[in-house]
């Protein structure tokens, strides 16, 4: 069995009125949105290379995985109810935005034949942790996730960051002026073994029309 690790450096989202910008470490994130209330940077397929272990028609069978955080995410100048969303998508097909909606779910472009994990966590600044200033706590967890054996040469790593924070509107307005991201590792634990041939090709051939089309089942 063997270990592989992706790694997706630390980023920060910084207010600049009248919106987001962000500063990051590795280059992976693309700012995708940054209005005053919110802003949106994605990762979008960082892979894993499973080329040298599913050469010679063998399979990948996951056998464990790992998502460490570097630290945990902070803010500054933040209030109750600033939260920051990061959704982890990991799959054996490129993902697009649309894919972080849930795979196998309506208006996902995924299947979820092909996501081995679909993981959206939402990190808040409550009415307990406002008085520590920058800390953030973990209000809500949601897991998806069904594929363990695959034929593809590559496992993606996709990350989707959403804040949320109310700086122009009625009420109370946040002075939330930063976000900090952790760095991000994904540690796979995955074996390889040969199948029969017409198991393998028709797992090849289940993989390509997941490929092609929509899952409508």
């Amino acid at each position: 069995m063997k270990r592989l690790v992706k790694q997706i450096e630390a980023l920060s989202f910084n207010y600049a009125d009248p919106s987001w910008t962000i500063a990051q470490g590795g280059g992976e994130y693309t700012l995708t949105s940054g209005t005053a209330n919110n802003a949106r940077a994605q990762a979008l397929n960082e892979y894993i290379d499973l080329a040298g272990m599913t050469q010679q028609e063998k399979t990948a069978i996951i056998k464990g995985l790992e998502i460490q955080y570097q630290i945990p995410p902070a803010m500054t100048n933040a209030v109750a109810g600033d939260a920051l969303q990061i959704q982890i998508l990991i799959s054996d097909v490129p993902a697009t935005g649309l894919s972080f909606i849930g795979p196998g779910f309506a208006v996902s472009d995924m299947s979820m034949q092909n996501c081995i994990l679909h993981r959206t966590q939402t990190w808040a600044i409550t009415t307990d942790s406002g008085s520590f200033a920058s800390y953030t706590q973990m209000v809500n967890e949601t897991v998806t996730g069904l594929c363990d054996v695959t034929t593809s040469d590559r496992i993606y790593v996709s990350v989707n960051l959403f804040v949320i924070s109310t700086k122009i509107g009625p009420g109370t307005t946040s002075t939330l002026d930063s976000v900090t991201v952790p760095g991000i590792r994904v540690v796979l634990s995955a074996d390889v073994k040969e199948e029969p041939d017409f198991v393998y090709i028709m797992r090849q051939r289940r993989a390509y029309e997941l490929q092609q089309s929509y899952d409508e089942d």
